[in-house]
């Protein structure tokens, strides 16, 4: 099921982007859940760790709109937020909780029926995404494998690196794991990630470029390809884009 939440104090408000989100085509009632909330702290204290698409009021009593976000981004990473306002425009500090869209209350109507076919769409994409989720510094992450660059063997555990547009915020963009790197390999093995080098377990999707003794990552980060994995990191790299670009007979 998809969980989809509106917070908001103005209960005209909630029945109004109720009603959209129902009459949108892409609406599906036997899979989505609409959940109702008249402020932050209610939505905190019951749905925080299973939303999956959350329009909120900027404008609250108590605890405001970024405010609320900036709680759930610490239990859910992945869920689609969209701030809506009457008034207030986008601030620099909002785009600290990676909002996914902004709803002007003001707007046309056509613009947010438009708005609200993305955030579904977005939802949906996000809910299909296969992810990992990890323990880093008490902090819990599930990440999208998409979002990771590559894992690197570290002292008591590993090392995540994000891309650089990844939706997860971690500090220069990295997540300290207490799993071991084999650990990893084994859940993510299937996946399409593969091991150029002991300590090192890259995203097939985020090379660049190849060669005998090196790969380079997005961001034109460089990874050494070891003598002893040379030959089955060549091969599973072949095996993954012959099979993703096979074609049909």
């Amino acid at each position: 099921m998809y969980e989809i939440v509106i917070c908001d104090d103005t209960e005209n408000d909630l029945i109004q982007l109720k009603m959209e989100i129902e009459k949108s085509e892409l609406y599906d009632m036997s899979s989505m859940n609409i959940h109702t909330f008249n402020s932050g702290i209610s939505f905190l204290e019951d749905m925080k760790e299973n939303t999956d698409l959350l329009l909120i009021d900027m404008q609250m009593n108590l605890m405001n709109g970024f405010e609320t976000v900036r709680e759930l981004r610490k239990k859910n990473q992945t869920a689609v937020v969209c701030f809506c306002s009457a008034v207030v425009s986008p601030q620099v500090e909002h785009f600290e909780v990676s909002p996914y869209r902004y709803i002007l209350k003001n707007e046309s109507k056509e613009k947010i029926v438009s708005t609200i076919d993305d955030l579904l769409m977005e939802m949906k994409r996000r809910k299909e995404q296969k992810t990992l989720e990890v323990v880093s510094d008490g902090r819990a992450f599930v990440i999208p494998l998409d979002d990771i660059l590559y894992i690197e063997k570290a002292k008591h555990g590993c090392r995540i690196v994000l891309s650089e547009n990844s939706s997860i915020k971690a500090e220069n963009e990295k997540i300290i794991s207490r799993e071991k790197l084999s650990v990893l390999e084994e859940e993510l093995k299937d996946e399409g990630f593969a091991v150029p080098h002991s300590s090192y377990l890259v995203n097939i999707k985020k090379i660049i470029s190849i060669s005998g003794t090196e790969v380079i990552m997005e961001g034109n980060e460089r990874i050494s390809v070891s003598r002893s994995c040379k030959e089955n990191f060549h091969h599973k790299f072949s095996k993954f884009f012959g099979k993703k670009y096979r074609r049909s007979v």
